[in-house]
C-alpha cells in the first residue's frame, strides 16, 4: 500500500512542476518507504529532494512538497539542503535539540563530504540519536569517478558508531531503522542498491 501511495504521489508532484526540479524515486522508493515507516510520525526526518516524498506516508499532500526547499514541519520533514552532506549536521542538531531520534537519508556524494565526517564525529561525541541511512549504489551512467576511498560503514566504525549493512528492500530497511530507533544511539545503516 505504501509503495503504491509513493508512486501516486510522485506522479502528482511531477505534474505540479516541483522546484528546483523533480527527482524520481525509482529504485530508491523501497529505501524511502522503509525509512519513513521504520520511524514514528513524531520523529524528524532529514532528506534530500527525492526522500522528502516520503512525507506523503505521514499524511502530507504532494502540493505541500512542490517547493523543495520548504520544510513540512507538521509532518516532521526538514527542508532539503543545497549541500547534501550538510543534512547530516542538521540531523545531529535536530536530535540534540529535541532529544529524539532523527533519521537522515544520505548517498555516496553526501558521505564523501567533510560535513559527513563532522556529523559522525559530533554524533559520536554527544550521543545524538541519529540514524544515518546511507544508500550505496554504483554510478554507472554518471561521469564521475569513485567518490570515497572506503565505504561509509568503515568511516562510521572509525568513530565507534554501530553499523548495520542491509539490502535495499522495504522490509530490511524498515526493520533496521526501527531497531536503530529503539536502540536510541547513533547508528549508520548502509543499504546496498544494486
Amino acid at each position: 500500500m505504501s509503495t503504491k501511495r509513493l508512486a501516486e504521489a510522485e506522479a502528482q508532484l511531477t505534474a505540479l512542476g516541483p522546484t528546483p526540479f523533480p527527482l524520481p524515486l525509482g529504485p530508491y522508493a523501497s529505501i524511502v518507504e522503509g525509512g519513513f515507516t521504520g520511524m514514528k510520525k513524531s520523529d524528524w526526518v532529514v532528506g534530500g529532494m527525492r526522500e522528502r516524498l516520503g512525507a506523503v506516508l505521514r499524511g502530507c499532500t504532494p502540493e505541500r512538497l512542490v517547493d523543495g526547499h520548504a520544510g513540512a514541519k507538521p509532518y516532521k520533514v526538514a527542508p532539503a539542503s543545497d549541500a547534501p552532506g550538510t543534512r547530516a549536521l542538521h540531523a545531529v542538531g535536530l536530535s540534540l535539540a529535541s532529544g529524539d531520534p532523527v533519521l537522515c537519508f544520505l548517498g555516496l556524494a553526501s558521505a564523501a563530504s567533510g560535513d559527513f565526517h563532522e556529523a559522525l564525529n559530533a554524533a559520536s561525541l554527544t550521543g545524538a540519536k541519529v540514524i544515518f541511512l546511507v544508500t550505496v549504489s554504483a554510478l554507472r551512467d554518471a561521469p564521475v569517478g569513485p567518490q570515497l576511498a572506503t565505504s561509509p560503514s568503515r568511516i562510521a566504525e572509525a568513530f565507534d558508531i554501530p553499523v548495520v549493512e542491509i539490502a535495499s528492500d522495504v522490509k530490511s530497511v524498515k526493520s533496521a531503522v526501527a531497531k536503530a530507533r529503539k536502540a536510541g544511539q547513533t547508528t549508520l545503516i548502509q543499504a546496498s542498491l544494486e
